[in-house]
């Protein structure tokens, strides 16, 4: 069973680089793990919703996370997503990721048909029940799933011992602050960045976040700041740190991630359709975004 400080770590939401065709770059995906190892990433996260894991077939996410693992070479951990609507699929994913070498699996909820609660428990714990011994972390994003997790209708899953946690990514702080109070054992990963410096004060001990990728830096000095009590300089990094993901969602978070390490050197191509490429004016914005 992992080590649960081994997860408290400031993980980035790994984008994936596309070619002009659409097909995966994996040499630009090498290149980005090594070049975000050396911003001071402590973890990945591989094909959530920046990697674009539900627009890539099973075979592409093995193919994404036995890269990823490979190229980190046990430096960091390595969390993978493995959630979709097909219980199959994921658990055929949560295998490959055990196999593979990920420290962890974390799931979406199944989506579209409107699951009961229990058929959403249930799928959870029918993916656990294939990887023995492998740890999951429940991945909580109402805003993309239409279903919030909070300690009254996830208990039966937090008292798993199975489950090491819940990826946060929704701006109900008191929800995540009451999952704490009754799950102090629990690690939470915050979600969103533009609350990072919020959600640890209401008992978050980790992060994943999209501009991780990119920010790293401001992510390790807000963390370091707010852990040695200075708050006010904390809260200072985090509005730096809110201003960059303003000026990315304004275009569009996920292909504004993608075209500022483009800038950076590294080809990451376009978000795979149905996203829309970034229009020569929104490439403009992150251009300045970057120059700065």
């Amino acid at each position: 069973m992992v080590n649960k400080k081994d997860l408290e770590k400031i993980f980035s939401a790994l984008i994936v680089p596309m070619n002009e065709d659409q097909s995966i770059n994996y040499d630009a995906l090498r290149e980005l793990i090594r070049q975000q190892l050396a911003d001071g990433v402590e973890g990945f996260y591989v094909c959530g919703s920046s990697g674009e894991g539900l627009l890539l077939s099973c075979e592409e996410r093995k193919n994404v996370l036995a890269v990823t693992v490979e190229t980190v070479k046990d430096r960091v951990p390595v969390i993978a997503h493995v959630g979709t609507i097909r219980t199959q699929d994921a658990a055929d994913l949560a295998r490959h990721a055990q196999q593979t070498g990920a420290c962890a699996i974390s799931m979406i909820p199944p989506y579209y048909y409107h699951f009961s609660m229990d058929e959403i428990l249930s799928y959870y714990e029918d993916i656990l029940h294939a990887v023995p011994g492998m740890p999951g972390i429940i991945y909580n994003i109402p805003q993309f799933t239409g279903v919030e997790f909070n300690k009254e209708n996830a208990g039966r899953l937090l008292e798993n011992p199975a489950i090491i946690g819940i990826k946060h990514t929704s701006q109900n702080l008191y929800a995540m602050e009451r999952m704490h109070d009754s799950y102090p054992d629990k690690i939470l990963f915050n979600g969103f960045d533009e609350q990072f410096i919020a959600a640890l004060q209401m008992g978050a001990s980790a992060t994943i976040g999209t501009t991780v990728n990119l920010f790293a830096p401001l992510f390790l000095k807000a963390r370091e700041l707010f852990l040695q009590g200075e708050n006010a300089r904390s809260a200072e990094i985090q509005k730096q740190i809110n201003a960059r993901v303003e000026t990315m969602c304004s275009v569009g978070i996920f292909n504004a991630v993608k075209y500022a390490w483009t800038l950076r050197g590294i080809p990451c191509g376009d978000c795979r359709k149905p996203f829309k490429p970034l229009t020569d004016e929104q490439k403009q914005v992150i251009r300045a975004l970057m120059e700065v």
